[in-house]
């Protein structure tokens, strides 16, 4: 069981880093003593843009669910 507890912590851990990392602007993961390989980099730059497109999704499903709410209930349906 502690081993799972830690499991859990490990990855909260990393998810939350990814989270603040992510959460800024892109920056390359440029490091002076050794530039990282172009998979690397386009690994880094995948995973950022496709967290910055979750984020975009939600808001968007916030955005719609707002309107739908302001617009009121459907009208009845007629024959």
């Amino acid at each position: 069981m502690g081993q799972a507890n830690l499991n859990d912590t490990t990855a909260n851990a990393i998810r939350d880093r990814y989270k603040t990392l992510f959460a800024n602007s892109f920056a390359p993961n440029v490091r002076y003593e050794q530039m990282p390989g172009a998979d690397e980099r386009i690994a880094y730059a995948t995973e950022f843009a496709a967290f910055r497109l979750g984020q975009i999704d939600d808001k968007l499903g916030r955005l719609i669910e707002l309107m739908e709410r302001a617009a009121g209930p459907p009208a009845p349906e007629t024959r």
